[in-house]
């Protein structure tokens, strides 16, 4: 009996030491369920950190829109009659304003001395544009899309258009007798820039030559649509960045007509033209990304971009102080100007960002705010 005792003795001190051993294990592993609470009964000490309230920054106001490249139109200017070129009163590439003396002629057109005058050919267009112009907004108006004074400026340019087209007409039929000392001195029908002037001062000229042609100086022009409400942000010489094969040439808007689309809200055509087309980059036909720089500003929320970090799938994050405690928060965010970031998500107004030492923590951490 005394021999089987001191056997279950050694056994029973084995067995002792074994579930010692592996307790400690257990412990040292975290594989124990009060494990993870023996670790948390002696508090950390709060880390001493620096943090800041969700600040703001004025962000650019920029359209981006796809647009298309199209050839540049352009409006000729020919002689409507026979005559000798009296004077010329533009150079090649120089900008010019509607209405603005482009040459005088002396005609075989019955007109008194120094009389101004559009060719009909010219008349016809301005009328025929004019009433296309009035018809666009006409519809606009009809939907309440623009105010009266614009339906008002469109029918007073119609009616001076016809006018002009009237009495044009009427100069034509009754020069029944030519008059060789009659001048006419010939005026820009749109806006534009001088190209491809071809004579001089003092030759003579047929009837239907052109002498140059007016337009945008360039052989591609962009389109791009804008909605009604991009018209208060957008205006003639508004500047614009195209961007096309990893390539950004700069531009700024010439124009801008409505567009009236059945069943459609109305929408308008804005044209860039280029400041320049290196290397001819810019074919017809082409597509392109269009940012428009409107020169205005709104105050979004930003904070300083290195209080954000992210994860190994790219979400952001952010460190927000909490009642002394460090707490992670998941963001969203949009452009970065200089040393902040703009927030998109929504974030509390009195949020305190944490501002350093943001790998030095994880979520939860008691941490000893300093407020800069």
């Amino acid at each position: 009996m005394k021999k089987i005792t001191g056997k279950y003795r050694i056994i029973i001190v084995l067995i002792a030491l074994l579930c010692t051993v592996a307790l400690l294990f257990s412990v040292n592993d975290n594989l124990l369920p009060f494990a993870h609470w023996t670790q948390h009964i002696i508090p950390r000490t709060p880390v001493t950190l620096t943090a800041i309230p969700l600040g703001t920054m004025d962000k650019p106001i920029q359209i981006t829109r796809p647009g298309s490249v199209a050839s540049s139109t352009s409006v000729p200017i020919n002689a409507e009659f026979s005559g000798l070129l009296i004077e010329i009163y533009v150079t090649e590439g120089q900008a010019v304003k509607v209405g603005q003396p482009l040459f005088k002629l002396k005609s075989s057109l019955e007109v008194p001395a120094n009389q101004t005058i559009v060719p009909p050919q010219q008349t016809q267009s301005n009328y025929e544009n004019a009433l296309k112009e009035f018809n666009r907004t006409q519809k606009l108006y009809e939907i309440g899309a623009i105010p009266r004074r614009q339906l008002e400026i469109a029918t007073t340019r119609l009616q001076e258009a016809k006018e002009s087209l009237t009495n044009t007409q009427n100069t034509i039929q009754a020069s029944n007798a030519p008059i060789i000392n009659g001048f006419a001195t010939i005026n820009a029908p749109i806006d534009g820039i001088v190209t491809g002037l071809s004579t001089v001062a003092g030759k003579m000229v047929q009837a239907g030559q052109q002498l140059f042609a007016l337009g945008s100086g360039q052989e591609v022009e962009v389109l791009v649509h804008l909605d009604q409400n991009d018209l208060y942000l957008v205006h003639l010489g508004t500047p614009a960045t195209i961007e096309v094969s990893q390539q950004t040439i700069v531009g700024q808007v010439s124009r801008i007509y409505p567009q009236v689309e059945a069943n459609q809200n109305p929408s308008f055509l804005a044209h860039i033209k280029l400041t320049n087309n290196p290397a001819g980059i810019l074919k017809s036909g082409m597509s392109a990304n269009v940012r428009i720089d409107t020169g205005k500003s709104s105050i979004v929320p930003a904070v300083p971009t290195a209080s954000v970090f992210q994860d190994d799938q790219d979400r952001k994050f952010i460190y927000i102080a909490v009642n002394g405690n460090a707490i992670i928060q998941q963001i969203e965010i949009g452009e970065t100007i200089g040393d902040l970031t703009e927030i998109t998500s929504n974030l509390p107004q009195q949020s305190m960002i944490i501002i350093n030492n943001i790998y030095d923590i994880k979520n939860g951490d008691a941490v000893s705010i300093i407020d800069k």
